[in-house]
């Protein structure tokens, strides 16, 4: 069996892989490396040599039409004849196991945020400027990028860890926005609405779950110091 693109692989690796779908057959495999022509000889049977004239409708198919594939329903027999380990099953299962725990993770972090919010939002919010509140932090956290990648639009939230307090700020600056709530100053934008409170471990633990840890590596909002002290105080 001939592979056009000359794929050197350990024979440990060899596996079905996805190559086509058409309606009549559903979704077409081939092997992801070549085969000595005497062990694609046992599996033969099994395989079918397709190009596009051999489908009901061209236009229905995905993927790459050409070469030797098989169904789904001989995958199996393929891969006991090969000794494939890396089953199509195997997979299945393990995208399967993939998807649980990202929905498992998922509660988890929606369950953190809920209990964050309810802390925060009976928090304090003091004036204050965002570039005072990060030269003083010891850990910003940015989930998903969100204050890094939407700070420019108005949009992004950062949890601001300190020596002895704890910053959520939320940013409030996109025209549409009531910048009347915001309490942090940022430069050359409208501004947020930053919660307080006193440092805590549990809560800090929450922000891990919620952030996934997330440092935020902005460095946008940065004023001259004045008076040398870098506006720590009340911070």
């Amino acid at each position: 069996m001939n592979n056009k693109e000359g794929i050197t692989m350990e024979k440990s690796s060899l596996k079905l892989i996805e190559k086509c779908h058409a309606p009549e057959f559903g979704m077409l495999y081939e092997l992801n490396q070549e085969i000595p022509e005497e062990e694609f000889e046992k599996i033969k049977p099994y395989m079918q040599h397709f190009t596009p004239a051999t489908f009901e409708d061209v236009m229905k198919i995905s993927g790459d039409p050409h070469g030797w594939m098989c169904t789904r329903e001989n995958a199996q027999k393929i891969e006991e004849i090969l000794n494939i380990t890396e089953t199509l099953d195997k997979i299945d299962n393990d995208r399967l196991k993939q998807r649980e725990e990202f929905d498992k993770n998922r509660g988890k972090k929606e369950k953190a945020q809920l209990e964050l919010e309810e802390i925060f939002f009976s928090g304090n919010r003091p004036k204050q400027k965002l570039s005072n509140i990060l030269k003083a932090a010891q850990i910003v956290y940015d989930p998903t990028n969100s204050f890094r990648d939407n700070s420019y639009y108005g949009g992004g939230h950062l949890f601001i860890i300190m020596k002895n307090s704890i910053w959520y700020i939320m940013n409030n600056g996109r025209e549409e926005n009531n910048w009347e709530m915001n309490n942090i100053e940022i430069e050359e934008a409208g501004g947020a609405i930053g919660f307080k409170v006193p440092y805590d471990e549990k809560i800090h633990e929450l922000i891990k779950i919620v952030t996934e840890e997330n440092e935020y590596s902005g460095d946008t909002y940065k004023e001259p110091e004045i008076g040398g002290n870098g506006g720590s105080c009340g911070i």
